[in-house]
């Protein structure tokens, strides 16, 4: 079983973990907040397509969902390394998290409770997330040209 499904230059990952027991309230605050800012931290790791995550089954259980440019290994890492009290401060209310300071346990975490994707579509799977904001950029770049010239 794959449990990291990868497309072109994009990875999708999927992860249900269980929340501990009356954390659910304060778990949604965190994730409340972390939308409220845009992603903080998150949104400049920069290879980032989409991050989720849903709070289920009558508040026991977490799943996280993601589509990243690149390899497992160097998102997980970049998590680990760049936003670790972000990462704590949403895992750290789910049962058996061992920190984000711990690489090896934490993708030992996180992929131990990854399922399988079952379905997937990708518009642009050769596109990153840098590919994209550079496209984004010059287009801007070439509307204002059209406007001066209009």
């Amino acid at each position: 079983m794959t449990v990291v499904l990868k497309v072109g230059k994009i990875s999708a990952l999927t992860a249900i973990t269980k929340i501990v027991s009356g954390h659910a309230p304060a778990l949604r605050q965190t994730l409340q907040g972390l939308t409220a800012a845009n992603g903080g931290k998150i949104s400049s790791l920069g290879t980032i397509h989409i991050v989720r995550w849903v709070i289920f089954d009558d508040d026991t259980r977490l799943l996280f969902a993601t589509n990243f440019d690149g390899d497992v290994e160097d998102y997980m890492r970049d998590f680990a390394e760049r936003a670790p009290d972000g990462i704590d401060a949403i895992w750290g209310h789910c049962e058996g998290y061992p920190g984000a300071r711990d690489y090896p346990k934490l993708r030992d975490y996180i992929l131990g409770s990854a399922i399988e994707t079952t379905g997937y579509y990708c518009a642009y799977p050769n596109s990153t997330v840098a590919d994209i904001n550079k496209a984004l950029d010059w287009k801007a770049k070439f509307d204002t040209f059209l406007d001066q010239i209009g």
